[in-house]
């Protein structure tokens, strides 16, 4: 997903909102066992972030977080 595609969707505050939640997921998933609740949460949420769906069905290549970079006033 482009970052024109994130932009069309959220504001520049959801955008950072999402990233942030994707990020402590990423740190939450790092700093349990595998086997633990939390971490496997964390790898749920991840993985869908990860795996965005646009409406016709395609996956998209989950790097939309990370190419976002919000522009203006929020």
């Amino acid at each position: 997903m482009t970052t024109q595609v994130v932009h069309g969707v959220f504001g520049p505050k959801q955008v950072r909102q999402l990233k942030e939640v994707y990020e402590r997921a990423r740190v939450v998933e790092a700093n349990y066992p595998e086997s633990h609740i939390a971490s496997k949460a964390a790898k749920r949420l991840i993985e869908a972030f990860e795996a965005v769906i646009q409406a016709d069905g395609t996956v998209l290549d989950g790097q939309w977080l990370s190419e976002a970079n919000p522009q203006g006033n929020a």
